[in-house]
């Protein structure tokens, strides 16, 4: 039998021996403690996960069933869809019909609301209108650099031709330099009439310079109504 001191020693060792068999089972059975800051990437990649997954349904949606893909378009756009399921063109702010824009007093901001005039076509008007001083039919909106017959057509429908506001050419009085600034006027047809003029000292109507082959008759045409007789 051992003395009493070693049978002490031998129960602590035992003890211990115990405890460390409880403490190692204790630490397996308990759950893994995550690192700082697991459960926030875990909630973001739930979240990538939910998006990527949306994307892959949206994807395999047939294009005949409408009624399915309703949902997943924007409100905005569903309201602009027609009846037909395409999005529907937003409406021009056109002129109101019962207020035409005169075309030779427009300055150019009140002729941008027309279809189809920016600011580029809006300054170009203006400027072929002052050459010639004044339109006198919408069919000279073709001389005008850049502008379309299919804009000519829809702002026809907007513009009024308001002859009074034409600028007039004394064909008595005015210089060499001014006959020759108009678009329709060449330097052989400003001398014909300046010399004509000089012999005959004026001129008496349209009817004259015809008679005369001062003009060609198409020449003629164009320019006579920026002809004004007498001083």
């Amino acid at each position: 039998m051992l003395p009493r001191g070693e049978q002490r020693a031998v129960v602590l060792l035992s003890l211990l021996l115990i405890l460390g068999i409880i403490i190692r089972a204790s630490v397996q059975l308990l759950p893994g403690r995550d690192p700082s800051g697991m459960e926030e990437f875990e909630k973001e990649s739930r979240a990538i996960m939910a998006a990527i997954q949306k994307e892959d349904s949206l994807k395999n949606i047939p294009e005949s069933n409408s009624s399915s893909a309703a949902q997943f378009v924007p409100r905005i756009l569903r309201q602009r869809l027609s009846s037909s399921g395409t999005a529907s063109v937003p409406s021009v702010r056109f002129p109101n019909h019962h207020s035409p824009i005169s075309i030779n007093t427009a300055d150019s901001v009140q002729l941008l609301p027309l279809p189809g005039i920016g600011p580029v076509f809006a300054g170009r008007i203006i400027k072929y209108r002052n050459l010639l001083g004044g339109f006198t039919g919408i069919d000279q909106l073709h001389e005008v650099y850049g502008l379309k017959e299919e804009t000519i057509r829809l702002i026809g429908k907007y513009i009024v031709i308001d002859t009074a506001a034409i600028r007039k050419i004394s064909l008595d009085s005015a210089s060499f330099r001014n006959l020759l600034r108009h678009p329709y006027l060449q330097l052989e047809d400003v001398k014909a009439l300046v010399e004509y003029r000089d012999f005959k000292g004026g001129f008496s109507s349209l009817q004259e310079i015809g008679e005369n082959r001062l003009l060609s008759d198409s020449i003629l045409q164009k320019v006579g109504p920026y002809f004004q007789f007498g001083k």
